[in-house]
């Protein structure tokens, strides 16, 4: 079913917009393989990918509120293990949402405190592809970098990508073209859009998370929130940092694992 409903619908969308500008996508990162993003999470609404999210620990997800306000704790999901969007991977498993927390004070207008989380309603198990994430403040200097992993759209205001894939984004970016009233850089981070991007995400990354690696271990350093596009010359976009929320995290959903 998953497939069948995946195809029916890039039929319809390829016929209607002809062909697609491959400069403006997430996929023009490499294509991710099994146990490459064991954090990764897709947020569905009626088996559809609408956002990414990151595995905090066995029972809750983090995803940017944005991508889940409209919707009940019932009519979510989270899958996890997933490369693909159309077949069935090994380990790929479906949960359902108990519970959808929003940090106090989110402001959908300005994204400020865009970040969520969601409970799952029974344990998510462990394994080779499954897995959590740590988080961390990020290193912005120029020569720092992040991986952000996702299924966005192929092109503006196009489908999710068939199959997960990852680039490479750069620091240093100023964000402040967007405004004093939408860019908060004590609560947001500002990533991407240089000379040396290849590509930006695109709509249907948002949540997912932006990582880098410390001493050889990944952490989740900010969740996708806003861009103003996904093409190569595209502005910055716009992540929620995830340390500011350090003490929510731990009221509302306890503390991780300890690293093997």
């Amino acid at each position: 079913m998953k497939y069948v409903t995946f195809l029916l619908v890039s039929v319809i969308v390829s016929t209607a917009t002809g062909v697609l500008d491959k400069s403006e996508r997430v996929t023009n990162g490499v294509q991710a393989s099994a146990g490459d993003f064991p954090y990764i999470a897709s947020v569905t609404v009626g088996g559809q990918h609408i956002c990414g999210g990151f595995i905090y620990n066995q029972e809750w997800i983090v995803t940017s509120a944005s991508c889940v306000f409209d919707y009940l704790p019932s009519e979510l999901r989270v899958t996890v293990a997933q490369l693909s969007l159309i077949n069935d991977d090994p380990e790929e498993k479906v949960y359902a949402i108990f519970r959808v927390v929003f940090f106090d004070g989110y402001d959908y207008t300005s994204g400020l405190h865009d970040i969520a989380l969601l409970q799952t309603a029974s344990p998510i198990e462990f394994s080779t592809n499954v897995n959590f994430i740590l988080y961390d403040e990020a290193r912005e200097s120029p020569a720092d970098k992040g991986i952000l992993a996702g299924w966005g759209a192929t092109f503006e205001g196009g489908l999710a990508s068939s199959r997960l894939r990852s680039i490479e984004v750069t620091f240093g970016s100023d964000c402040k073209a967007y405004g004093e009233d939408q860019y908060y850089p004590n609560y947001m981070l500002c990533a991407g859009g240089s000379a040396v991007d290849t590509g930006n995400p695109c709509p249907l990354d948002e949540g997912s998370p932006l990582v880098q690696e410390s001493n050889g271990i990944l952490y989740a350093v900010g969740i996708m929130s806003k861009n103003k596009g996904c093409g190569t010359a595209a502005e910055p976009t716009i992540y929620t940092r995830t340390m500011p929320y350090y003490p929510w995290f731990a009221k509302v959903a306890g503390d991780q694992p300890t690293p093997v």
